[in-house]
């Protein structure tokens, strides 16, 4: 397990060592990234005999220009442990202007922030903007826990209990391995089927739940292919990625990549198609009526074929109305291990937005999930798989 340790100029740096030689104990390796504030608050050399990896900092750039994305891409996890406003402010607003804040930018990792401030400054409304800005890209915070502080005041402000940061760093750690060396199938977006050179039957589907789901089986480990349809999504990092066109396409290439233990559907395929197509333009006074034809139904041609289905399945719905009982009869006509229903509404109009509302649905339970991000959906989606994948 290796970790990388961001250490900002915060008075509660003086809880690092403790921290640390308690991670080193558990067998973790850990580098670490010091700021220059932080850097007049400690002594490196304290942090160094914690520690089994290197102490890194602004300096340290003179010989390695890409230390920044080295470390990052080298690290299963990454923690700033005591992180200043400053720094949640920088990050926030997309500045790279020192190590710590490169390495931030730069990671492809799950990313935990620890702040430690006086109780006005974690208050102040701008911070509040910064954190709600980072947690909605999907950055997790840890505290801040309400006591005395150094500054003699009483608030949220201090940095949490050590032994809650352990226990929190460890299970994010743990975490990243739970799928490792397992292959993961995700489809995305919406298909396009052509009905002449300028039109074509879709979907409102933006890809962007799909996308998330790719990238948190990523970050656990999974081995990870990503079947998509048109969208203006940038593909997760280390994620192998297809682009798929039609639903036929997407058929194809979910077939010829279906040796895989996981697989989750999440793609808005068009159910039908035009039975007869052209490469030139069909003039409006020409267009009458479109003869369809039903497309493959991908989920279930591979759900119900034991010869290729994977381990796990996962389907998705997306129901206008009796969403519960819809997704149930399609748990069970597609053969999937775990459903996931949209009850689309005006309330849930999820079509191109960063929030979702959504039930995970198995054979025993229904789990009814209140509106939150489609970075969370996907975290909680993932736990789920994890959980029933371990059993």
């Amino acid at each position: 397990m290796k970790l990388l340790f961001i250490i900002s100029g915060s008075i509660a740096v003086k809880k690092c060592p403790i921290i640390l030689k308690r991670l080193s104990d558990k067998k973790v390796h850990i580098d670490c990234v010091i700021t220059n504030n932080a850097k007049k608050m400690i002594d490196k050399k304290i942090i160094q005999k914690c520690i089994k990896g290197k102490i890194f900092d602004d300096s340290s750039e003179k010989n390695n220009k890409m230390l920044h994305i080295s470390l990052t891409r080298k690290s299963d996890l990454v923690v700033v442990c005591p992180a200043t406003s400053n720094l949640i402010a920088k990050f926030a607003h997309g500045y790279a202007n020192d190590l710590a804040s490169t390495s931030l930018i730069a990671s492809n990792k799950q990313i935990l922030i620890m702040p430690a401030m006086n109780v006005e400054m974690w208050n102040n409304k701008i911070n509040k903007n910064n954190v709600a800005k980072l947690q909605k890209s999907g950055v997790e915070f840890i505290g801040p826990n309400y006591g005395y502080l150094s500054c003699g005041e009483i608030g949220l402000g201090r940095l949490s209990d050590n032994d809650k940061i352990l226990q929190v760093i460890l299970d994010y750690l743990k975490r990243s391995k739970k799928l490792q060396k397992k292959k993961c199938l995700v489809t995305a977006g919406p298909t396009l089927e052509p009905i002449d050179a300028v039109r074509y039957i879709s979907n409102h589907s933006s890809g962007k739940q799909g996308f998330e789901i790719a990238k948190q089986l990523m970050l656990v480990g999974g081995n990870v292919t990503l079947i998509s349809g048109p969208t203006n999504l940038q593909p997760p990092p280390k994620v192998k990625f297809i682009n798929a066109l039609t639903t036929q396409e997407m058929n194809k290439a979910v077939r010829k990549n279906l040796k895989t233990d996981i697989a989750v559907f999440t793609a808005a395929v068009s159910d039908v198609s035009p039975k007869k197509t052209t490469t030139s333009k069909i003039k409006k006074e020409k267009l009458k009526k479109i003869i369809l034809k039903e497309n493959p139904d991908i989920l279930k041609n591979t759900s119900l074929n034991s010869s290729i289905r994977p381990k796990f399945v996962v389907g998705f719905a997306a129901e206008t109305n009796n969403h519960i009982n819809n997704a149930k009869k399609k748990l069970i006509t597609k053969n999937c291990d775990l459903i996931v229903v949209n009850k689309i509404s005006k309330k849930n109009n999820v079509f191109g937005s960063e929030y979702n509302q959504v039930a995970i649905i198995d054979h025993s339970n229904v789990n009814e999930l209140k509106r939150m991000t489609k970075i969370d959906v996907a975290k909680k989606l993932v736990n789920r798989i994890i959980n029933n994948f371990e059993k």
